[in-house]
C-alpha cells in the first residue's frame, strides 16, 4: 500500500505554505520585534527572562502567515481606506495596551538594588495585620531589604504569579499589535501605489 503524503508536503495545503515561507516570517517576526524592543522590554519575570520574547517572535511570526493571506486578497486601490481604518483601530488597541503595561510595570514591580522585583498584591497575614493592605512605596523597600530581596516573604505566592501573568499576558498582547499596525500602515501605501481596480490574481 502506498504511503500517503504529509501535510506540511501537499501544494496548496495551509501548512505546505506557512513552511515554503517560514523564512519570510521569521524575518517579518525580526523585524517586528527589533521594533519592539525599541519602545517596550519584556517584563522582569522569570517567563520574560527565560523566554518570553522568544515565544512572542513565534507568534507574530504565525499572525503573519495569516495578515499576509488577507493581504494577498486586499491590495486594490479601493482597499486603502479599509486597511488606514484597520491600522487606526490597532493603533488605539497598541496604545490603550501600551498604558496598561506600563502601569503594570509601575505598580506590579519593585527596584531593589540594581535588580526589578515583581511584587504581589495581597500582603502575607502576618504582614497584612501589621502594616494593613497598602504599603508606601518607602516601606516597601524596607521589607525587601528585610527579605533579603525576596518577595515570596512579603507577599502571597498567588498574588505574585498573578502580576506575573498580567506583565506577561500585557507583553504578548502589545507585540503583535505593533506587528499589525505596521503591516497595515504599509499595506495603505501600497494600495495607494497601484492603478485602480488592479488586484492580485489568487492563486
Amino acid at each position: 500500500m502506498r504511503s500517503s503524503q504529509s501535510l506540511a508536503n501537499i501544494d496548496g495545503s495551509p501548512w505546505f505554505s506557512i513552511r515554503k515561507n517560514w523564512t519570510t516570517l521569521s524575518q517579518i517576526a525580526a523585524g517586528v520585534m527589533a521594533v519592539v524592543a525599541t519602545i517596550v522590554a519584556p517584563p522582569p519575570t522569570p517567563v520574560g527572562t527565560l523566554g518570553l520574547r522568544a515565544f512572542a517572535s513565534f507568534v507574530v511570526a504565525i499572525l503573519a502567515a495569516i495578515f499576509l493571506l488577507v493581504l494577498r486578497r486586499l491590495k486594490k486601490q479601493e482597499h486603502a481606506l479599509l486597511w488606514a481604518a484597520t491600522a487606526a483601530i490597532l493603533l488605539f488597541v497598541t496604545v490603550v495596551d501600551y498604558f496598561w503595561y506600563f502601569n503594570l510595570i509601575d505598580t506590579r514591580t519593585e527596584a531593589w538594588r540594581g535588580r526589578t522585583i515583581v511584587c504581589g498584591t495581597e500582603l502575607r497575614p502576618e504582614l497584612r495585620q501589621k502594616y494593613g493592605s497598602i504599603l508606601r512605596k518607602s516601606l516597601v523597600e524596607q521589607l525587601l531589604d528585610d527579605a533579603a530581596g525576596d518577595p515570596e516573604l512579603i507577599w502571597t505566592d498567588r498574588s505574585i504569579r498573578a502580576s506575573e501573568d498580567f506583565l506577561s499576558i500585557s507583553y504578548l498582547i502589545i507585540v503583535p499589535l505593533i506587528g499589525g499596525c505596521v503591516m497595515a500602515a504599509s499595506q495603505v501605501a501600497t494600495c495607494r501605489g497601484r492603478p485602480p481596480g488592479k488586484g492580485v490574481p489568487l492563486e
